[in-house]
Parts: structure tokens; sequence; C-alpha cells
């Protein structure tokens, strides 16, 4: 099947992927990259394809929410990719997480609904160990646990989630994990606090004054977490 919305060229994706929500974090990302070349741009999804310590490496911008990061998933795998990493923001859900922490997913609760449409709600939207592994040996410091994946950024269940121990909120790891199980890839995830939502600092609390959407320190974050990411990547290819 051709990629009908990456509209990229097969044969030049990598099979390890970088998977940001942003376009313009897609552009970040490549700036790691040796031997940069830019791929495809169609819509929401912004393609590159590089080197990082010498090891082939790709990065594709999903777009926010769960609808289009599958259908870049999916498209990807058709183009022989078979390892991801989504590397995005999350809001916190436990006092002790910070902005600018970082958060790796073990699992994710199945709060939105694209992930329905491939699995029954039993089964568990899983992250790839060896993902998870590599990720936890790039960035030791992470917290560590179960995400809560929502559709909606404005509407929250924060206190449940809270009381059960879920560590944040985003809204793209369930559906990722749950389809790369079904298609037999391996995809984890590193996700970047850009707010505490019982502490009341989450991006919809900020001031209309602020005319950036990420703090400094989330910056300083996403920063960690892209090289966390893409240290991941290089352990993977050892293996």
């Amino acid at each position: 099947m051709n990629p009908a919305h990456l509209l990229c060229d097969p044969d030049k994706v990598a099979r390890s992927v970088l998977l940001p929500g942003d376009p313009r974090r897609s552009e970040w990302i490549a700036d790691f990259f040796d031997n940069t070349e830019k791929v495809a741009h169609n819509r929401e999804f912004l393609l590159f394809t590089g080197e990082y310590k010498g090891v082939p490496v790709s990065v594709c911008s999903t777009g926010i929410g769960s609808p289009s990061a599958v259908i870049a998933l999916e498209e990807l795998i058709m183009c022989g990719a078979k390892t991801f990493i989504r590397v995005g923001t999350c809001g916190a859900l436990q006092e002790n997480i910070d902005i600018g922490d970082l958060v790796i997913p073990l699992a994710s609760c199945r709060g939105e609904g694209t992930s329905s449409r491939y699995a029954p709600p039993e089964f568990p939207a899983v992250a790839d160990p060896d993902v998870v592994g590599s990720l936890r040996k790039a960035a030791p410091a992470a917290h560590v646990g179960i995400v809560w994946t929502d559709d909606s950024f404005y509407c929250s269940g924060a206190q449940c989630w809270h009381s059960l121990g879920i560590l944040a909120v985003e809204m793209e790891c369930a559906s990722l994990f749950t389809v790369s199980l079904l298609k037999k890839v391996q995809t984890g995830a590193i996700l970047a606090v850009d707010g505490n939502i019982l502490l009341g600092t989450c991006k919809s609390d900020r001031k209309a004054t602020d005319h950036t959407e990420v703090s400094q320190e989330t910056r300083e974050g996403i920063e960690r977490e892209i090289e966390a990411a893409l240290e991941a990547v290089v352990y993977l290819s050892r293996e």
C-alpha cells in the first residue's frame, strides 16, 4: 500500500522513527541528525531522515490526538519502519511530578476512541519492554509508570486517575501501543511534563499574555527527552 497521507518515498524512511506531535518539533529533532534529508511534508506530517551516532533514524510529526497519530504509524509501518518512540508532552497527575520532568509510560489507559477500532476494551495498551528499557537507560531520572490517554484536552477526570496512581495524561500513547502490538512492531514513549493538572499549572491555566505554548522548563525537558529518545535508538540498534 502507498502512504496516502505521508506522501513519502518508502525507501527514505528509517527502521526507527521518532513521533512528535508538533511539526516544529520534527524540525527540532532533525537538528540533532547528521546527513539530514527532508523526506515529505503533507498536512500535519513532516518527515525527516538522517543519522544519529551513525544509526539511521527518521522523525515524523503526527499532529494532535490519536486518529492522526495512528495514520502516521500505519503508513510508516507500510514503509518498513519497525521501532517507534513517541516524543511528546503530558500533564502530570501526581503532586511530586514537576514541569520539565520526564515520564516513561509502561502502559496507557485507553481513554481515547481510536484503539477501540482495533481491539476490545479488555486488550491492554502496553509499551514494548525493550523500548522502555532503552529509554530508562537513557533517562534514569524519569518517572516510570502508567499514563492515561484521552481524546479531550479540556474535559478532565483527573482526580479519579490521580487516586489510581496514574502519572500523567496525554493524547496518543494508548492508540500507538495498541496498534503496534497488533502490527508486531516496537513502540514506546517518553513525555516531557508541561504542567501539573492537580496543582493548576497546566497549559490551559496559564495567563493569556503568555504567547508561547510551553514554558522554558518544558522546553528544557523536551530537549532532554529528544536526546534520551535518540540514545535509546542507538541502544536498540546494538541489541
